[in-house]
């Protein structure tokens, strides 16, 4: 066992760009390597944000995870980190662009003073989930619905049953399918992810946008297709 003087570890729980493309082709089967392109935006975001979280980051790819299903891989790694000497296990994934270090910091805050952390997404799952120690349930959490848009209110429930104090963040958008990508680039204009997202899914995508919303202008749309493309 590893000895470590920081408590929480941040565990980015994450696939490569390749095959976050093959599991989520947002850009449509025939635009992999656009979609592979977006994931490699994503995962660099993420690692920047890891790097100020002011904790140890651990980041656990398909090469590193073991198991053979989600459940198994992500309850793994929880176990190993808690062997490993640490108390508190935060983790995130790579596919919310709005996830900042501030959103990090307040979970270890969060775990000061209570067992349970997390981060609901849009969709009804999460984006992070921190744990203590003396309450990880091998069995328990590996059952939770995890991939599912009932993880969010069941995490509530378990630990509202349980009486395990928990804290909860600010819901914030994932990027899972090719709507929660276009509501993101909807709500976030400027962003170099946005402006990637508009170039690749072209004109169909802004008439989504602005029949969802009707609130988007044909300038609007103009000015998003005229920009060259995103520096990497």
């Amino acid at each position: 066992m590893k000895l470590h003087q920081n408590k929480t570890v941040l565990l980015v729980f994450s696939l490569s760009a390749k095959l976050e493309a093959e599991r989520k082709p947002l850009f449509g089967g025939e635009k992999r390597e656009v979609s592979t392109q977006f994931f490699d935006l994503l995962i660099k975001n993420t690692l920047k944000v890891a790097n100020k979280s002011n904790v140890d980051v651990v980041w656990l790819d398909e090469t590193q995870q073991q198991g053979n299903t989600f459940a198994e891989r992500y309850t793994n790694a929880y176990k190993n980190l808690y062997a490993e000497g640490y108390t508190n296990v935060i983790s995130i994934g790579n596919d919310t662009p709005n996830l900042t270090a501030k959103h990090i910091q307040q979970a270890v805050d969060v775990m000061t003073t209570k067992k349970v952390v997390f981060g609901p997404a849009k969709d009804g799952g999460i984006y992070l989930f921190g744990i203590h120690k003396s309450i990880f349930n091998e069995e328990t959490f590996k059952n939770l619905p995890w991939l599912t848009s009932k993880l969010s209110k069941k995490i509530s429930q378990l630990a509202t049953a349980e009486s395990i104090s928990f804290g909860v963040l600010e819901t914030l958008q994932d990027l899972d399918t090719t709507a929660s990508a276009i509501d993101y680039a909807y709500a976030n204009p400027n962003s170099v992810l946005s402006t990637f997202i508009v170039l690749h899914l072209g004109a169909k995508s802004i008439i989504k946008i602005k029949t969802r919303y009707n609130l988007v202008s044909s300038f609007y749309a103009s000015s998003f297709l005229r920009r060259g493309p995103p520096n990497s």
